[in-house]
Formats: structure tokens, C-alpha cells, sequence
């Protein structure tokens, strides 16, 4: 069994490299997804859509995870960014990614940063199929 450190270090390896088919084979198919001020996602193929959305936002990312704490099924991941907004403006942001895995899966991804940033220079998301509520074994608080 993959543990829950594996799993989160491998997801963070695929997001530097840019491979977000790696990280979408990372999560089960029910994902359950939420970036602060920006979306919560139902499955993977809604976090592919976002991630296709985002993809074109910064530019010149410099992505350094601080810390990552695990403690059984949940990883924390402590994290700094700095980037070219798509409009040629400084970013700075940090935050926090809660990772939560199951059986060698990411069942629900929190990406929590500071919002303020996320509202000044990002577009809205308008998802194609808005989320109608996720598996009660999913559900997280």
C-alpha cells in the first residue's frame, strides 16, 4: 500500500513538473477539490477542466513547499509561490494544501492561500457542470 507521504510528495512532484495528467492519476475518480476564493470541484474531471482553466494564470512560478506534515491518511503542505500574473503583475501568495488519501488515492485536495490575491488578479472560474453534492464517504468538514 502507498502510503499517505508518497502519495502527497508524488502529487506535488507531477504539479512542479507541470504534469497534471500525473497528478489527476493520483486522485480517485470522486475527488472532492476546493481552492479558496476560487472553486470547489467534484471529480476528476471537473479538477481537470480547473486545471486546464489555470494553467495560463501565472507565469515564472516559483513554487517551494516549506513543510509537509503527515499524520495518518491527511498531509499538510506549507507553501510560498511568487509568479508573473498573465496581465505581467508581481504574485505572492502562501497557503496551505490539505491532501487527504485512501487506499493509494487523493479523495479531496484543500488548496487554502490568501484570497485577497486570488480576487485581485484572477478571473473568475464558471465550472460547466456546477457540483451537485459528493458521496457521504467523501464529505470532509
Amino acid at each position: 500500500m502507498t502510503s499517505t507521504r508518497d502519495v502527497a510528495e508524488s502529487l506535488y512532484r507531477a504539479f512542479l513538473s507541470g504534469d497534471k495528467d500525473g497528478m489527476l492519476a493520483l486522485m480517485a475518480d470522486d475527488v472532492d477539490v476546493r481552492f479558496l476564493g476560487q472553486a470547489r470541484l467534484a471529480g476528476k474531471a471537473e479538477a481537470s477542466r480547473f486545471m486546464d482553466f489555470s494553467a495560463g494564470l501565472l507565469t515564472d512560478v516559483r513554487f517551494t513547499l516549506r513543510h509537509l506534515v503527515v499524520d495518518g491518511y491527511i498531509a499538510a503542505g506549507v507553501w510560498e509561490e511568487t509568479a508573473r500574473t498573465a496581465s505581467g503583475e508581481p504574485w505572492r501568495n502562501h497557503g496551505v494544501d490539505v491532501i487527504t488519501v485512501r487506499d493509494g488515492l487523493v479523495v479531496a485536495l484543500h488548496e487554502n492561500n490568501d484570497v485577497r490575491a486570488v480576487y485581485r488578479h484572477f478571473p473568475a472560474y464558471a465550472p460547466t457542470d456546477p457540483p451537485t453534492g459528493l458521496p457521504e464517504h467523501r464529505r470532509t468538514p
